[in-house]
């Protein structure tokens, strides 16, 4: 049999795939002039060629800015479901690596696995559309819901879509304005509760000079953070004025130890008196504690830390300790997956667990000092 030879279109669009995957995801390409100069071929067909990759996800145009290359969403688990499951439930997450979304991802994964559920999972990438996520649901053979990881992004069209399919939509998380959805909830965890905790350990510790430390992007969860420590801040008859805030912040996908580390040096030059720091999250406070160090300081000695959340129990090992708010993740995966399982159960659209606190050796008692 006789191969049929590659047109001029089909060798540039080989040749400039071979190109873009040598590149950076979020790479701008040349002008469309100058990439039809290099390839030999005409303008139109440099077009067509560029249109291609567009629509087969691996570039993405932006009017007025140019052409960039897009990442892939990637399906990890096949999506044929066993014969002797009883269907599907499609999990979708951020694809960077945070040992809390792990944990969630694997509760959910054994929890569906006790409850015969086939688990298909999605990692979806910073600038993706979710088209991947609308393809996967509709190549499964019984899908019974979808399940979107904490940290997700998700654009409000998204959401209108993800409603559209008729199925639960569990979102771990918070949602904002989730009642004008028919087919989604969402679980979260206390957050006015977790910040009222955090500041509160330190105010009753004798703590006056304190600061906020947000190594977390803004959402509605860190909202709900803040409001528990104004209250906390009230009830001790302080002002939130005076928590030392720094000027820098964290966009999503962005290293949230390495952002801790900077808050946390900039407050140390604005106020060099702080004794004790409310940091969002354990890799924040790592970054934190090693800022303390570079000062000269020392934790708790000078600057007490108080933060959230677990990391495969390194809050535990760290010198000090870390006194931290927990959330009881495998209550959140039982949720998740039961309201997949029995949609009678969204009697109420928004979930919310109560948190633990955890006191360790992170924080000084500065009473009767």
């Amino acid at each position: 049999m006789i191969a049929t030879p590659l047109t001029a279109r089909s060798q540039v669009k080989e040749a400039l795939l071979e190109n873009i995957r040598s590149q950076a995801v979020g790479t701008r390409l040349a002008p469309e002039r100058r990439l039809a100069e290099e390839f030999g071929v005409s303008r139109s067909t440099m077009t067509r060629v560029l249109e291609e990759l567009v629509k087969e996800g691996y570039l993405s145009r932006r009017v007025g800015s140019g052409t960039f290359i897009m990442p892939h969403d990637s399906e990890t688990t096949s999506a044929r479901v066993s014969i002797r499951a009883r269907g599907e439930v499609l999990i979708a997450s951020p694809d960077y690596f945070s040992y809390p979304l792990w944990e969630k991802q694997h509760k959910l994964e054994i929890g569906a696995m006790h409850s015969n559920l086939q688990v298909v999972n999605l990692k979806i990438h910073p600038e993706s559309d979710f088209d991947s996520l609308f393809e996967l649901a509709g190549n499964c053979r019984n899908l019974l819901g979808v399940i979107l990881n904490a940290g997700l992004p998700t654009p409000k069209p998204v959401l209108r879509r993800l409603d559209e399919l008729g199925l639960p939509v569990v979102i771990i998380g918070e949602l904002d304005r989730i009642s004008i959805y028919r087919n989604l909830c969402s679980i979260g965890s206390n957050h006015f509760q977790s910040g009222y905790l955090k500041m509160a350990s330190l105010l009753k510790a004798g703590h006056t000079r304190i600061a906020f430390i947000p190594n977390e992007p803004h959402s509605i969860a860190q909202q709900e953070c803040v409001r528990g420590m104004k209250e906390a801040v009230r009830e001790y008859r302080l002002r939130w004025r005076d928590i030392i805030l720094p000027t820098s912040s964290i966009e999503f996908w962005q290293d949230p130890m390495k952002c801790g580390c900077v808050q946390t040096r900039e407050v140390l030059e604005l106020a060099p008196d702080v004794t004790g720091l409310v940091v969002d999250t354990i890799p924040g406070a790592i970054g934190a504690l090693r800022a303390i160090a570079e000062s000269g300081r020392s934790c708790p000695r000078d600057v007490s830390i108080v933060t959230a959340l677990s990391y495969a129990g390194i809050e535990e090992f760290t010198f000090p300790s870390l006194s931290n708010v927990t959330v009881p993740e495998e209550k959140i995966s039982r949720m998740a997956l039961d309201l997949i399982l029995h949609r009678e159960n969204f009697h109420s659209r928004e979930l919310i667990i109560d948190v633990e606190f955890n006191e360790r050796e992170s924080i000084r008692n500065l009473n009767g000092e």
